[in-house]
């Protein structure tokens, strides 16, 4: 029987009310903390946070390497065409769970006995009936083909790392869990699994490929490049879709590859973005003078504390996202944002359009002309913010319009801490040309 995937629109994973404690009696120390996640088929999601925020203990949690205790974890079986329930299962359960993944180990915990195909034939020997080349492949693709026959002992740690990414693809799991899969590789390396993650998840544009592909005589700049002969393999070893990835790292060359970005702070999932949209909001403040005088990490802080979840080019779903009120304003065709002279006050709000457009009108004393209209990446409300100064313009929506606001409390803290800032912010804003 063919493997069935997750009714449509149903996650793969999912992480519903988990808490963990660790030790018992006056050593007992609460780990996580009311954590909920879902994961949907195909998709590359990558854990941040600070060194003891949970992520690895989530991470554990989900492969069944320690039991739930509070809470619930249910992972999609293919092969029984039903969720399995984490919470209350005995070893032989949790085995059969464990089946159903493939895991990379930070620790590689390879046999040291055994070479590096060996250690990867071992793993095949759970399903048998797998493709009995794609050993060789996958090695090959991973730049082990000269060391197939080296025991762990004699191999880098980057090719013991690699070993193990070979070893928890080999069955092609449909559920990828990775400890730091890429932080003993090279640039090259960590391109080449992040890549081969990529494409085992979903179709991906062949331009997008393209622009990874290290081109002829081309000198390595240290960024990394995966070879023409590794994309060449690409198409042979993914040619089965839909595997899910769910990623703990700190590197930070991998965070923009992934689909989405979970972060944990203290036990706790605080944030949960869409890299796409994450990155549309930076590149918008990044444009706004005020907010290109911030640090990047600054810019993408604020990003992670407005992004609403889902990709920016799709329009908001429904009354479900709500919550993010203050964050996410949708206005109707005609509807006015801002009117000229409104003053500046605490509630006043800086706005980048997500989707739709508006236009500016502004009365110098003869009647209102419309001076410009914006679409989506533009933004507006920023100068008022910084002068004090009323409102100057007044903003109308065209279309059914999408804009992000940042409060004007997040100016006050940037404008109270640095002072490189507040000298651009004066030199900008003191110009006539701006108005």
């Amino acid at each position: 029987m063919p493997p069935t995937p997750p009714p449509p629109g149903e996650p793969l994973l999912r992480i519903a009310g988990v808490n963990h404690t660790f030790g018992t009696g006056d050593a007992k120390t609460q780990v996580l903390f009311d954590n909920d996640l879902e994961v949907m088929p195909g998709e590359l999601v990558i854990m941040s946070g600070p060194s003891g925020s949970g992520k690895t203990t989530i991470l554990t949690l989900v492969g069944g390497l320690r039991s739930v205790q509070e809470g619930d974890i249910q992972i999609w079986d293919a092969r029984r065409g039903d969720y399995r329930s984490l919470r209350g299962l005995d070893e032989a359960g949790l085995v059969e769970v464990r089946r159903l993944i493939g895991f990379i180990f930070q620790r590689h915990n390879l046999f040291d006995s055994l070479q590096a195909v060996q250690n990867v034939r071992l793993a095949r020997e759970l399903f048998p009936g797998s493709d009995p080349d794609r050993i060789e492949k996958l090695l090959t693709y991973l730049g082990l083909a000269t060391r197939m026959d080296y025991k762990p002992a004699g191999l880098s740690g980057g090719q013991r790392q690699r070993v193990a990414v070979a070893r928890a693809l080999i069955n092609r799991p449909k559920l990828i869990l990775a400890d730091e899969p890429t932080a003993a590789l090279d640039a090259n390396s960590g391109l080449a699994v992040i890549t081969l993650l990529q494409h085992l998840a979903r179709a991906r544009d062949p331009a997008d490929l393209a622009r990874l592909v290290q081109r002829p005589h081309e000198e390595d700049d240290g960024s990394g490049r995966i070879t023409p002969e590794q994309a060449a393999m690409l198409a042979g070893l993914t040619a089965e879709k839909g595997a899910t990835s769910l990623i703990v790292t700190h590197d930070a060359r991998i965070m923009n590859r992934a689909d989405r970005i979970v972060h944990m702070e203290r036990g706790k999932i605080v944030s949960n973005v869409v890299v796409a949209e994450r990155l549309f909001v930076a590149e918008g403040l990044r444009r706004c003078a005020f907010f290109a005088a911030i640090l990047p990490e600054q810019q993408q802080a604020i990003a992670d504390g407005v992004c609403i979840g889902q990709h920016p080019d799709l329009p908001v779903r429904g009354p479900a996202e709500a919550k993010y009120a203050g964050k996410l304003e949708v206005f109707r065709p005609g509807d006015v944002i801002l009117r000229q002279g409104d003053p500046v006050t605490d509630a006043s709000r800086f706005y980048l359009i997500r989707r739709g457009g508006v236009r500016i009108d502004r009365d110098s004393g003869d009647g209102p002309r419309t001076v410009a209209e914006l679409t989506a990446r533009d933004f507006f409300g920023d100068r008022a913010l910084v002068t004090n100064e009323p409102r100057n313009a007044t903003i109308t929506a065209t279309d059914t319009t999408e804009v992000y606001t940042i409060g004007r409390e997040t100016f006050r803290r940037y404008e109270a801490i640095s002072r490189p800032f507040i000298e651009r912010i004066a030199a900008v804003y003191g110009s006539a040309a701006l108005g």
